[in-house]
């Protein structure tokens, strides 16, 4: 478990445009309203970023094509 917050993965493949609004208004909800400040493995918008990652890489995956690392390394476990 690291102690450093993971960046938002930029990489859009597989995200509809549904998904990314849906995405940005729950993480800015998490933002405003969540709880304070956690540990990133308690985080629940490092949680939202992780599952993020994981979606792009899946589709990566899919489409036969090579995922940046900055996805590999957003994708792993807290």
């Amino acid at each position: 478990m690291s102690d450093k917050p993971r960046p938002i993965v930029r990489d859009t493949t597989g995200l509809s445009l549904n998904y990314r609004f849906w995405w940005r208004l729950q993480y800015l909800g998490f933002a405003i309203f969540g709880p304070a400040d956690q540990q990133p493995h308690r985080s629940p918008r490092e949680h939202l970023k992780q599952e993020r990652a994981l979606r792009v890489l899946r589709a990566h995956e899919t489409r036969g094509t090579q995922a940046p690392q900055e996805v590999v390394e957003a994708a792993r476990e807290l």
